[in-house]
């Protein structure tokens, strides 16, 4: 950013003050006069009264950083901001220092502005402020874990080395994280390296992020090097390294191995949590040992622990394949009972299944229950109520839910009710939903026009599909032309194919190779026996090869 080139701050808002904000405004009394109107959201500019305000009061550098410092925990950017301009314009006993920027970057960072954030460090340069430690190491910060570009946050790293500011163990921390996210292990392991010749202590926070790229890539053997590197360090691995370990064993199935991790803790000092035995739950119902994972559900509960809300999530969607094994609502009961936090993904996992196995009774029972209880329903809550009752035929239900009050119907909603209407033959009952879309409440994607298309062809409107595709936002989107070029072959309808073509041609649109692939498709769905002209193959094929 240019020299005096300054993010957009804007006034106040009513969000509340924290008490270290309201303490440092009485430091600097009547400074600001428009926290005094919270409600006000009219954009302030800095006047000349202002400046010379400034410049007359008896306000401190030290009184200045105090409020950036409280706007930095309140991560109140545009505050900052301005507190900044002030003292640019205030006198030069407080103009802004290194200390006055990286405050006011943390505050940028805090608020979800990281790239304003950088952009601020480059204006602390260009008005002459020399960074200090803490701003390097905030910038780099900023770069690695903000913005995720760990290459500029290694360049922050060696500018600081150049100009005799060796940066903190945190730094290289920040670091090693970012580049494992980037998946460059080996510069991570670099930077490991360089801690250890510096003597860094070395923390396992230092080294979770290193363990996880070794799990994540089925590497176990590695990841035993590591742990023991670890001990061999000083730096004894706890419950969240223990815990990236035993995802990784369960990713592989090793449970054998988690068995002797479990077993080992106490003696290599560490504790499981909710998260281990979570975990481990969540493994064994993946590779299918449901009799094993409720054995550990037990010593989790005999243990005084609880499953967590996603751990608990996984059991009862491998559980719930079988509903011979249990009656959804009754479980879900039985696991309130148990102290589990059920939430609204709980039973959208519990609804799913019973709507696959057409129980619609025991789906709408399930709502009604999770419309008593402090839960809020979702998009595909709604969906998967409204899914069920078109496919159990009870349409009448399924519009009354649509229209219920406070829902929103989404483009999912959306295609549902196409596909369940035109599969039973009552399109012409589709009026409630199009005007919606038509007023813009519900915004149809791709596969709403391919649904379209397809449920039209499927129910003789051949000519209609055709026109539909033609007037599709500008015309012949690829993929609904797709489709329409599917059922046109299918139904031997191939000159009429080839004409579209033409006119997709003579419009100066390209014909796309899926378009191709889905008259292939047809082709041979159609078979040899069926494809009497052989001609109109070959015409198609000419199309794609660019011949004729």
């Amino acid at each position: 950013m240019p020299a005096g080139a300054w993010p957009a701050a804007a006034a106040y808002t009513s969000a509340p003050l924290s008490a270290a904000v309201r303490a440092a405004m009485r430091t600097l009394g009547g400074l600001f006069p428009r926290v005094h109107r919270p409600h006000s959201t009219t954009p302030t500019t800095t006047t000349a009264s202002d400046a010379a305000a400034s410049s007359s009061s008896s306000h401190t550098l030290h009184d200045y950083n105090r409020l950036l410092d409280a706007f930095a925990r309140d991560g109140d950017g545009d505050a900052a901001l301005r507190v900044l301009r002030r003292m640019r314009l205030s006198s030069p006993a407080c103009a802004p220092t290194a200390v006055s920027y990286t405050s006011a970057m943390s505050a940028l960072a805090k608020a979800g502005r990281p790239a304003d954030a950088a952009s601020l460090f480059d204006d602390m340069l260009a008005n002459g402020v020399a960074p200090d430690r803490a701003a390097f190491s905030l910038l780099l910060h900023v770069y690695s874990s903000h913005l995720h570009l760990p290459a500029a946050a290694h360049s922050v790293l060696l500018w600081m080395t150049r100009l005799g500011l060796p940066p903190t163990p945190i730094d290289y921390t920040d670091l090693i994280f970012s580049f494992c996210c980037a998946g460059r292990l080996a510069d991570a392991l670099q930077l490991l390296d360089e801690m250890r010749a510096l003597n860094y202590p070395l923390t396992p926070h230092t080294f979770a992020p290193i363990l996880k790229v070794f799990c994540d890539n089925a590497d176990i053997q590695a990841a035993e090097a590591l742990i023991s590197s670890m001990r061999w360090s000083g730096c004894l691995p706890d419950v969240v390294i223990y815990n990236i370990y035993i995802q990784g064993l369960c990713k592989m199935g090793y449970f054998d191995v988690v068995e002797q991790v479990i077993d080992e803790s106490s003696r290599n000092g560490w504790v499981p949590d909710a998260v281990t035995y979570s975990t481990y739950v969540a493994g064994l119902c993946r590779f299918g040992y449901l009799e094993e994972a409720f054995r550990q559900l037990e010593i989790m509960l005999a243990k005084g622990l609880q499953l967590t809300v996603v751990g608990l999530n996984i059991l009862l969607d491998y559980v719930a394949q079988d509903l011979d094994m249990w009656a959804g609502k009754e479980v879900l009961e039985r696991c309130q009972e148990l102290g589990f936090v059920v939430d609204v993904v709980t039973y959208n996992t519990v609804m799913d299944h019973f709507s696959k196995k057409g129980k619609w009774l025991r789906v709408l029972k399930l709502f009604t229950d999770l419309l008593k209880k402090p839960i809020t329903p979702n998009e595909q809550t709604y969906n998967i109520l409204i899914s069920c009752l078109c496919r159990a035929g009870k349409f009448q239900f399924a519009k009354f839910v649509f229209s219920s009050k406070g829902f929103v119907a989404d483009t999912v909603t959306c295609n549902i009710l196409i596909h369940e209407f035109y599969e039973a033959g009552k399109e012409g009952e589709l009026g409630f939903l199009f005007a919606d879309v038509n007023a813009g409440k519900i915004a149809p994607d791709t596969i709403t026009y391919n649904t379209l298309v397809d449920c039209l062809f499927r129910s003789g409107r051949r000519s209609e599909a055709a026109n539909f595709v033609r007037h599709i936002d500008d015309g012949y989107p690829t993929e609904p032309v797709a489709h329409l070029t599917y059922w046109l072959v299918r139904s031997g309808n191939i000159r009429e194919a080839l004409k579209l073509f033409d006119d997709m041609q003579i419009k100066g649109l390209v014909l796309d190779s899926s378009i191709y692939a889905n008259v292939i498709k047809a082709f041979c769905r159609k078979g040899p026996s069926e494809c009497s002209d052989m001609s109109q193959l070959c015409s198609v094929l000419d199309r794609m090869l660019g011949i004729g």
